[in-house]
Parts: C-alpha cells; structure tokens; sequence
C-alpha cells in the first residue's frame, strides 16, 4: 500500500470542446429550419387548373377511335378500354370509386347516388352490362354494336358534363335545365 495521495485536479477546459457543441447545436438548428422552411415552401405550390373531367373523356375517345382497335380485330380491348374510359370519367366527374369496383358494386352503389337521375342510371347499366358481355363472357358484337357503343359512351359524356355558363356553373344531369335560350 504504497500509494501517496495526489492533489486535486483543476475543472477541465472547455474551449476546444464547448466550440465543438455550439458548432454541432448550430448546424442541427439551421438544418431544422432548412426543412421547415423548405416544407412550407412546397406548400404554396403553383396553382394548377384541372381539365374538366369531360375534356379528358373526350380526348381519350379519340385517342381510342384512332387506335382502330376495331378494324385490327382486338374487340375485347376495344371494349376494355372504352369502359375504362367511361369509369375514369365517373369518377372524375362525381368522385364515384368507379374502376376499384365490379359492374355489379358500382350498379348498386350508384342506385341510391342522388347526383344521377334514373334514365342516365339506366344508360350506364346497360353500356357497362354490354362491355362486361365481350370482357368477360366472350360476346363477339357485331360492328353496329361497337358503333353504337361508342356512341354511347359520347352521348353519356355529354349528358353528364358540367356545362359553364358566364359566372356560374350548371350540372347537365338535367337537360330540360341547360337548354339554350
């Protein structure tokens, strides 16, 4: 036991080290208010206006009809995509879930859908009923029938659209309330 005792030791110099923390402590502080400033940034964002849900549909019928899928004998895909066309337009139009569900879940969702009056709700029975047939149960339509199926697709565009007058906006869900004067 041979141990001499030993003086106390003077506090310890911060200088290197404290200049260390306050360095890191200042660079986590600017790199959160990068961030928050960075994240309300985004925010703000550039104002964009959405294509009425029409126009698209529209364009893409076109885009279809010039495909000519008809003509190259693809009539499922024909019918595929028009339907799609049609589903993605509802969906935009009425922010109807309409290519998540069946035929048969959109049906009965949309029987109590007070946007769309009875005979339209018919219309898109039978237009989505006659492209379920060639989809799915191997129906080979004749060209009338994918004519008038097309058509259909268009005329129910058409009776579903907003129609914008000056100053305020009107639904043609009603067609005896959109009639030019």
């Amino acid at each position: 036991m041979n141990e001499t005792l030993r003086d106390i030791k003077g506090p310890l110099s911060l200088n290197g080290h404290l200049n260390i923390f306050l360095l890191l402590g200042l660079l986590v502080l600017l790199a959160v208010l990068a961030f928050l400033f960075l994240s309300r940034r985004k925010n703000v964002g550039v104002i964009v206006r959405k294509r009425p849900a029409h126009e698209i549909a529209y364009e893409q019928l076109e885009k279809l009809k010039a495909k000519d899928l008809v003509r190259q004998g693809k009539i499922k895909e024909y019918y595929s995509e028009v339907s799609d066309i049609i589903r993605r337009y509802l969906e935009n139009r009425f922010l109807l879930k309409a290519p998540e569900m069946t035929t048969e879940e959109f049906l009965f969702y949309v029987r109590d859908y007070s946007q769309l009056v009875s005979a339209y709700k018919a219309s898109l029975r039978g237009f989505l009923t006659a492209c379920d047939l060639v989809k799915f149960a191997k129906y080979i339509p004749t060209f009338e029938e994918m004519d008038a199926i097309f058509v259909s697709a268009k005329k129910l565009v058409d009776e579903t659209k907003v129609a914008l007058s000056i100053g305020r906006q009107t639904t043609a869900l009603w067609p005896e309330e959109v009639s030019e004067k």
